[in-house]
């Protein structure tokens, strides 16, 4: 992990930071403005009093659904092109879902919520600790949907980055509501390509990834998990039945045509990609 001193500075004078007596507390050399902590991480906002802590789950490259899986690729993409030496945020880190994509890389983990995984508690949305172009890259994956104002949010982080830095962004479209209550937005491509337009952020990489067989999935589930257990008697009987025929059905689609593409918006005739993979680049 980076020194967080060479990258932090006082939110509010913009001065400089030090260890205060406690070795767990940040402290302005200036205003003398405390940062307190919790575990040692320190909390430059709050965690939200709403919010419903995530579970640690077993997350890699070849396991969850195909969408997460495709997530893993273009992260590797991604990383694949930026030098190792480069200062990393990997922001919306939540329980380090992505983490092994950054082992052994100067990357600083940062969320709203004080999971074991953070190095940072902060909602960049109200306050920014960061110094202007500390990061050379800058990673949320499946995090802008969980933004409300995302806007303020791509202009904030494109101050952090240094010239010639990426933002590198994965967003579910068409997706469930998840991590609920904080579950707010889902962006076309449009919204996407406006929002590099507005922060002077070039786009060098835009698609979405399609999946017609996850829709289907995620019928069956729906029925499954939220329907079914409403019915009763012949009526619940009969619809397991059916259900489960169809979900045989499903498998053999999904045997038969394999697992979604990532492609262009503009090359596809499908409107309803599961996600998008989008990289911006801030210019020199």
């Amino acid at each position: 992990m980076p020194d967080l001193l060479k990258i932090l500075e006082c939110p509010i004078c913009r001065g400089e930071l030090t260890f205060n007596d406690d070795p767990e507390l940040f402290k302005c050399i200036h205003c003398e403005y405390v940062i307190s902590s919790e575990n040692r991480i320190p909390l430059f906002t709050e965690p939200p009093s709403d919010l419903n802590p995530s579970e640690k789950l077993a997350r890699g490259p070849d396991t969850g659904t195909p969408w997460r899986r495709a997530n893993w690729r273009f992260l590797e993409e991604q990383l694949s092109k930026i030098d190792h030496k480069a200062t990393i945020l990997d922001f919306g880190a939540g329980r380090g879902d992505f983490s092994a994509a950054f082992s052994n890389r100067p990357c600083i983990a940062l969320d709203i919520y004080p999971y074991p995984e953070v190095d940072i508690v902060c909602d960049l949305t109200h306050i920014n600790p960061f110094r202007r172009g500390s990061f050379d890259a800058i990673f949320l994956m499946n995090v802008l949907e969980h933004v409300y104002n995302a806007p303020a949010l791509l202009h904030t982080l494109g101050e952090t980055l240094k010239p010639g830095g990426v933002l590198v962004v994965a967003i579910p479209f068409m997706v469930k509501i998840h991590q609920a209550p904080i579950d707010y937005v889902r962006f076309t491509q449009y919204a996407l390509e406006r929002f590099g337009n507005e922060n002077n952020l070039e786009i060098v990489h835009l698609e979405g990834y399609y999946d017609p067989i996850f829709f289907l999935e995620e019928g069956i589930g729906n029925l499954q998990n939220a329907y079914l257990p409403t019915l009763s008697g012949n009526r619940r009987h009969y619809a397991r039945i059916l259900l489960s025929s169809i979900k045989n059905l499903a498998n053999l689609l999904r045997s038969a045509i394999g697992d979604g593409a990532c492609q262009p918006p503009n090359q596809v005739r499908s409107k309803a990609p599961t996600g998008y993979h989008v990289v911006y680049r801030k210019p020199l």
